[in-house]
């Protein structure tokens, strides 16, 4: 990608520097959703992974909310442990996550930059 660039003129440059500033993720934006609402997934969203996002999302909310009808309602135990299992899983899932995080928004930085290269040839070319 490095010697793609090098073939770029000065006005391709600033195209691509502007796209990559309006299109590209902050690590700090990641890591803020991460610290705050890592167990719903929110990183996983703002990284564009929708479908990993989403089951963390599931994982979180249908035992939250049968853990609150099992405190509620007096149900089995084995719901509330159930639940409690699926809660302490999703907080260990959203931790080990973490050591991914920087990864994820470098492959999906280079993602982007690859795609705006690619417009930019495709331009060049007509």
């Amino acid at each position: 990608m490095i010697n793609e660039k090098k073939q770029l003129t000065l006005e391709e440059l600033g195209i691509l520097e502007s796209e990559m500033f309006k299109k590209s993720k902050s690590k700090e934006a990641a890591w803020g959703l991460w610290a705050g609402l890592s167990f719903f997934g929110a990183h996983r969203f703002y990284t564009e992974d929708f479908k990993i996002g989403s089951i963390m999302l599931c994982t979180t909310v249908f035992p939250l909310f049968l853990f609150c009808l099992v405190l509620y309602y007096s149900l089995s135990d084995f719901l509330f442990y159930l639940s409690l299992f699926f809660i302490i899983s999703s907080v260990i899932w959203s931790w080990i996550d973490a050591f991914f995080l920087n990864k994820r928004i470098d492959s999906l930085n280079d993602e982007i930059e690859r795609k705006i290269l690619i417009t930019i040839k495709k331009t060049e070319l007509l």
